[in-house]
């Protein structure tokens, strides 16, 4: 807004009430020499209270005497922004008048508020998209399904500028299991995959509040947490589906106010994490099957000719041995022709939960086909590998089949790597020879290629 204009036609003072806007003009002193209603209404003072008065001593508009000066100094334009109450304004300064008396200036003040509240939405909205898109990418673009909640982490603790973080999820039914953190001291890690937080974990899936707060003195009552120097923490469950699945809860060791953009932030977090935790949930799933036979339970033959490749290449290139044992169930067709072939595979089912059993965590059972069954014995000697192939065969035989009407009994045979084959067919092809060996030997025994082994005693079904 130019007042120049005026200024020179001398109509200065009967044309500032008919702008709408807040204005005053002051001199190079920067006292108030004219002003209008609109400025009078917006400091809720009278006229007079402000004629006179330098900029600087009005305290609600004090802050748009800077701009005043550097137009003073300059001679030129100057623009800035003050704050009133919740209103914000844009401040303009600028000569407007000169003689050989002195100089005056205009203050022109307009409102810019609703435009400065689109301007935060948008900021706000903006970083919202930021986030989605930040945490999005931790699913996206991971080629390790067991790193995911590392990165997880590590984005969390980027867009909310806490210093601590971890993640609790349901497992195995109800148990809680720590799937990461971050910022934490190793003791405090520790109590947490000890389940010593359960309690609270427990607590804050069973509230109705979209999430948890603690803060300040309340954060005494935690022990646990004050000890590790948690002074805020906010804990909000996380669902797969309607279910509360675990907890995601951010922290930090300096106090941090729990506004509305913090808690609008943590919640979208929270729900985003959600859906990331119920896409690995599904990927794992889809992984699982993948590679698990569907009659069984156990790995499918796929999974174990990729297994066995790269157990064949590590052991190449580390000097390491390794066994593979094969199983197959005897007489298994008179099973199919005497109790049908739902029966059948109630057996097939149950010899595959005993070598499970049977069998160590290292080790790779699978479905050969049909009625046989193949074990992967990692780091295993052939001698070593005949007394495990003894002991899962011995768990076979233990158990009662078809309701408890009819015991099996199960033929093997072992080979090593390398001494029965340096590839995997050639190891494959020496296991299926001693297996054949053990059939044509009477069944229910195992044998090692190349000829020894050891047999069984009593009935073969």
């Amino acid at each position: 807004m130019d007042l120049s204009g005026l200024f020179k036609k001398k109509i200065v003072v009967p044309c500032l009430d008919y702008i709408n806007m807040p204005v005053a003009v002051v001199d190079e002193d920067t006292h108030v020499v004219e002003l209008n209603e609109a400025l009078c209404a917006l400091l809720d003072m009278g006229r007079e209270e402000i004629l006179g008065v330098p900029l600087s001593g009005i305290e609600k508009i004090s802050g748009a005497a800077g701009e005043l000066v550097k137009s003073l100094n300059t001679h030129t334009e100057q623009t800035g922004r003050i704050k009133l109450d919740d209103r914000v304004f844009n401040v303009v300064a600028y000569p407007i008048w000169q003689n050989g008396s002195g100089r005056l200036f205009g203050i022109v003040f307009e409102d810019i508020t609703r435009f400065v509240e689109l301007e935060n939405e948008l900021v706000r909205r903006n970083k919202l998209l930021m986030v989605i898109n930040t945490i999005s990418t931790v699913f996206i673009y991971s080629d390790d399904i067991i790193s995911v909640f590392g990165r997880l982490i590590e984005k969390i603790q980027l867009v909310t500028d806490l210093g601590l973080c971890w993640i609790v999820l349901k497992e195995g039914g109800e148990k809680l299991i720590l799937k990461g953190a971050a910022g934490i001291s190793r003791d405090f890690r520790q109590k947490l995959e000890d389940g010593r937080f359960d309690d609270f974990h427990e607590l804050v899936m069973s509230l109705q509040e979209p999430f948890f707060v603690l803060e300040g003195e309340e954060s005494k009552k935690y022990p646990g947490f004050s000890n590790e120097g948690i002074v805020f923490l906010v804990a909000q469950p996380l669902m797969i589906g309607p279910d509360k699945a675990g907890v995601m809860a951010v922290g930090s060791r300096v106090p941090v106010s729990m506004g509305f953009d913090l808690a609008s932030l943590i919640h979208l977090i929270g729900n985003h994490v959600s859906l990331i935790i119920e896409k690995v949930r599904l990927y794992e799933d889809a992984r699982y099957l993948a590679v698990t036979d569907a009659l069984t339970g156990i790995f499918n033959l796929r999974h174990f000719y990729d297994s066995l490749a790269l157990e064949v290449a590590r052991a190449k290139r580390y000097g390491t041995n390794f066994s593979v044992t094969i199983f197959d169930v005897d007489d298994f067709k008179s099973i199919n022709d005497t109790y049908g072939h739902q029966a059948g595979d109630q057996v097939l089912r149950r010899i595959a939960a005993a070598i499970r059993q049977a069998s160590r965590e290292s080790d790779i059972a699978a479905r050969y086909g049909g009625e046989e069954f193949v074990i992967i014995q990692t780091n295993t000697s052939k001698a070593e590998a005949l007394k495990q192939a003894v002991r899962v065969k011995n768990a076979i035989e233990s158990e009662y089949y078809i309701g408890q009407k009819i015991q099996i009994s199960v033929s093997g045979g072992v080979a090593a790597f390398p001494e029965d084959g340096s590839d995997e067919k050639s190891l494959l092809y020496s296991a299926d020879m001693a297996l054949y060996e053990a059939k044509a030997m009477g069944k229910r025994q195992i044998r090692l290629a190349g000829g020894s082994g050891e047999k069984g005693h009593g009935k073969s079904f």
